[in-house]
């Protein structure tokens, strides 16, 4: 089975096209809901998931994290988002 070639399309979020890394992205987001995070879950893209743990420094508790006072999920989407809507 041949794996199939990307296409010419980022898939990334354009506004965090300028971010180094997937921890700056998760950063940004949790910023752009300032102090109104009260339960905010954030749903980070299962490939980069294990490069954020790594940058962050946190230890997951199955496929769930708790950074800075929000929680994190691995999950099938390819980028940060919030939870809400799904």
């Amino acid at each position: 089975m041949t794996t199939p070639e990307p296409t010419h399309l980022d898939q990334r979020d354009p506004a965090n096209a300028n971010a180094k890394d997937i921890r700056e992205e998760v950063d940004r987001e949790i910023a752009h809901y300032g102090r109104d995070r009260d339960g905010l879950v954030l749903l980070v893209p299962e490939d980069r998931w294990d490069d954020f743990l790594r940058l962050s420094g946190c230890a997951a508790e199955g496929e769930a994290v708790r950074y800075r006072g929000v929680s994190l999920k691995k999950s099938a989407v390819t980028a940060v988002v919030a939870q809400e809507g799904f």
